[in-house]
């Protein structure tokens, strides 16, 4: 389970059946990334959390799979010359 207190409060986040979601759209590099890796290296997600991003996290990924975590993108939406792209990450302990 995951506490609030463990989100900076900058960040919306939202619990589903599925798991949390945590939305880091709108900080500034690298904030993004070091928010997500703070909650994975503290302990703060156990085995899954969706991650809504700007962009697609290229930089997020070797650091995932160092940690044994892995990714899959579930959602990819937006206009990026508008400025509102919508990236949804899907991130699990392990094998997805």
């Amino acid at each position: 389970m995951t506490s609030r207190s463990d989100i900076p409060a900058s960040v919306r986040s939202w619990q589903t059946g599925e798991g949390l979601h945590v939305d880091v759209r709108g900080l500034p590099c690298p904030e993004p990334l070091v928010t997500l890796l703070r909650l994975i290296d503290g302990g703060s997600v156990r085995e899954r959390m969706f991650a809504h991003l700007g962009q697609e996290p290229l930089l997020l990924y070797p650091e995932l799979d160092a940690r044994g975590w892995r990714s899959r993108l579930v959602a990819s939406a937006g206009d990026s010359a508008a400025g509102d792209d919508h990236v949804v990450l899907e991130i699990v302990r392990g094998t997805p």
